[in-house]
């Protein structure tokens, strides 16, 4: 499992006045923890065999992600609260000559009213030994929201998602 960090702070100082944040000071309030979602349609990704003409025939997959399971939980912390968010991948092959996958996902954090304050992406590669078709792949991903006030946190809200094309997007959207 590897550890990522980002801070929402640059882009927070924006929002200091309509988000509550701020860059120190006592917090007030109850902590609720924001809720951590699966983006709508950016959950699976799938790679085409060499020649292969559509995604409708599981013999023409190389290679797919399923973005599993996400979970998050959070902490208070003098400057505001730290979101942990743990994201679990299964990752699959149906090329034997495969030997690694690779894949970005994004964790995005928004406000109540749905802005998003950060974003970022993240590059991962699978690596299969001789013989395994699928692999089970857990990142952490650690934020800081730098609130004054940190009942807002539970306004907030923890977005994942696979990163991908329009192509794909589409594609997910017809298997739903």
């Amino acid at each position: 499992m590897r550890t990522h960090r980002f801070s929402i702070i640059p882009l927070c100082l924006l929002a200091l006045a309509a988000a509550g944040c701020a860059s120190g000071g006592k917090s007030v309030g109850k902590l609720t923890c924001p809720t951590a979602f699966i983006a709508p349609h950016l959950d699976r990704y799938v790679v085409l065999r060499q020649g292969a003409a559509s995604a409708a025939n599981p013999n023409d997959i190389a290679f797919g992600v399923k973005l599993a399971d996400v979970r998050s939980n959070c902490r208070h912390e003098p400057s505001g609260v730290r979101v942990t968010t743990l994201l679990t991948f299964v990752v699959a092959r149906n090329d034997p000559s495969l030997q690694h996958g690779d894949f970005t996902y994004f964790v995005a954090v928004a406000d109540g009213q749905e802005n998003v304050l950060a974003k970022q992406n993240f590059a991962l590669r699978v690596n299969f030994a001789a013989r395994q078709k699928e692999v089970r792949v857990s990142e952490e991903i650690t934020e800081h929201l730098p609130v004054k006030d940190v009942s807002v946190v539970g306004t907030y809200g923890v977005v994942v998602g696979l990163q991908i094309s329009q192509e794909q997007l589409d594609l997910n959207r017809k298997r739903s």
